[in-house]
């Protein structure tokens, strides 16, 4: 009887042993399931007292977490818990550490996953189109007046910036700064307007290479660097990072050849929050840049997103402070789970927020969604050159556009009812400044 006792604690044991990669990847993709749900997932000729002992040893080893008590007890993987704990040590009694390209090594696209299964439904579910698909970058266009509102201030309020959010919108939308504020404050504001607006407009034809994000760092860092021979250009000199043991790259063409695997992998990501997740994680790590790096990411970031249509991430619900500490997680450790738990936490919120504009915008006329840039050119030429609007030469046009003729008279009123309901605020739909009113006769 003793002999057979400890031959089946042996093969408990055993069992536990070989099944913790199970039980985690069950986890990794069903994150807050209860240890019913993982028994009959990947243990199911398992006693329940077997089961409880190895996720009470998961959970005492650091490998998962816990929530909920009782029925209510769910595990995911740790992560966030494990970087809280590295970052109670002052970072100044925190150990050197350097970038491990092994890393970035590690990342196969299709078959590594930052973000679970179920994460990404979540996520694709909050952001995704209620009323079914619609052409690339449609969405995008129609909110862009907010996007650059909301995405200019966040983003540059992680930086330190301290325009409030209506102070921002007044500058974007009316070139008005605030009283008392450090002009470099605007100017990281407006730079980020380019840039998005830049990445908006280019949508069609924009991607992951080279010359897409220098083109979003020139943009991101005009007149913002000691040396304006670095915007757009890959650094060549060391850098540091505040708060943090972690000393990046100084090796300029090592730093140019990791540039080239991360963009490499980044476009092989063929899911949109995974990409754009990603990305989140390996600029700001690399630091290919002498500066702005991390806005770099938070623009590229939502290049996916936009081109999927889905809600852009905005950044306006992400507390500062966890996305530092979920930064540092990846610089000092490669762990990505806090950074991760911000990112998806931020996205839902920013993703509720853009559903209720979504509405707004969900349905528009077909000539502002099939003639979409002629109309923008139509309004233009009217605002611009006519100084009014003149029917007979915008149905000219029209005409020579080859808009059909079942269409052109809803496509010359849609140019009516747009150029009547200009004003300094909404202009930037159609290419133009506020000072381009003056002197139009907008009735």
């Amino acid at each position: 009887m003793y002999q057979y006792s400890n031959r089946f604690k042996l093969a408990e044991y055993r069992f536990m042993a070989l099944s913790d990669q199970d039980v985690l990847e069950f986890v990794g993709e069903n994150p807050g399931a209860g240890r019913d749900a993982i028994r009959k997932g990947v243990a199911r000729d398992v006693s329940e007292t077997t089961v409880w002992r190895l996720l009470k040893r998961l959970v005492e080893e650091g490998r998962l977490e816990v929530s909920g008590k009782g029925r209510a007890t769910g595990y995911r993987i740790a992560g966030g818990a494990v970087v809280r704990a590295h970052l109670s040590t002052p970072y100044n009694r925190r150990a050197p550490v350097s970038y491990r390209p092994e890393f970035l090594d590690a990342y196969v696209p299709e078959k590594t996953w930052y973000l679970s299964a179920s994460d990404r439904k979540r996520l694709l579910e909050a952001g995704s189109p209620q009323g079914g698909a619609i052409p690339a970058g449609t969405y995008a266009r129609r909110i862009l007046e907010q996007l650059l509102v909301d995405l200019s201030w966040a983003s540059s309020r992680m930086e330190g910036n301290t325009y409030d959010i209506l102070q921002t919108e007044r500058l974007i939308r009316f070139g008005e700064e605030a009283a008392g504020k450090d002009r470099k404050e605007a100017l990281m504001i407006l730079n980020h307007k380019e840039a998005i607006q830049y990445v908006v407009d280019n949508l069609d034809e924009i991607g992951l290479r080279r010359p897409d994000l220098f083109a979003i760092h020139a943009l991101l860092s005009d007149g913002l660097l000691a040396d304006p021979a670095m915007s757009g250009r890959l650094r060549a000199i060391s850098v540091g990072i505040s708060h943090s043991s972690y000393r990046p790259l100084d090796d300029a063409i090592t730093i140019a050849e990791e540039f080239d695997i991360l963009l490499h992998k980044a476009a092989q990501i063929t899911d949109p929050f995974e990409q754009s997740f990603f990305l989140l994680v390996h600029i700001p790590y690399l630091q290919a840049f002498a500066d702005v790096n991390k806005r770099t990411s938070r623009v590229a970031s939502n290049i996916s997103l936009l081109k999927s249509d889905l809600a852009p991430m905005s950044f306006t619900t992400m507390d500062d402070s966890d996305y530092i500490d979920g930064l540092i997680g990846v610089y000092e450790l490669n762990n990505v789970a806090l950074l991760r738990d911000v990112y998806i936490d931020a996205y839902l919120a920013s993703a509720e927020k853009y559903r209720v504009l979504r509405a707004e915008v969900e349905s528009p006329e077909k000539a502002a969604l099939a003639y979409r840039e002629f109309v923008r050119a139509a309004v233009r030429r009217c605002v611009l050159e006519f100084k009014e609007f003149r029917n007979d030469a915008v149905d000219e046009m029209a005409l020579a556009a080859g808009v059909p003729d079942a269409d052109r008279a809803d496509v010359v009123a849609y140019v009516r009812e747009q150029i009547a309901g200009l004003h300094e605020g909404n202009v930037i739909r159609y290419r133009l400044k506020p000072d381009d009113l003056e002197g139009v006769n907008l009735r």
